[in-house]
């Protein structure tokens, strides 16, 4: 049972907040091309201080690239209009008791969660709120 447990584990934490980590966050970063360039039209600098503005100018992607490449990843950042917060459901899938009790008392911790990231976010110049329950989705959706 023990193994049980921690597959199921694995399972759902990659395909809800392993995912939200890695995918939510991708448009606040890579949007700005420099962060990561979709292609590159010169080789990377092999000796530091050799690099001018000229030269990072004419290794990033022309304008069409990036512009396929901001949408792309501005359509994988997006949220989709079919989403479901983790612990949430459209569907009564369960009618046991104690199963039932067992998402009860998830969707109670996600809650108090949820209300930690506010109350920690409201101090930062720039809140963290990928990892916030009510951003990441009950699993991959694309």
């Amino acid at each position: 049972m023990p193994e049980l447990i921690k597959f199921l584990t694995m399972v759902i934490f990659t395909a809800s907040a392993q995912h939200a980590a890695v995918n939510n966050g991708q448009y606040d970063f890579d949007g700005w091309v420099p962060n990561a360039p979709w292609t590159m039209q010169l080789p990377p600098p092999t000796t530091k201080g050799q690099s001018t503005e000229k030269t990072l100018l004419n290794t990033l992607p022309d304008v069409n690239a990036t512009a396929k490449g901001v949408a792309a990843v501005y359509l994988l950042s997006k949220q989709s209009t079919d989403f479901v917060a983790l612990g949430d459901s459209k569907q009564e899938q369960f009618v046991e008791k104690t199963i039932l009790d067992k998402i009860e008392q998830l969707q109670k911790n996600l809650l108090v969660f949820h209300y930690q990231v506010m109350a920690r976010n409201v101090r930062l110049t720039l809140p963290y709120i990928f990892l916030n329950p009510n951003k990441v989705e009950n699993s991959v959706a694309i």
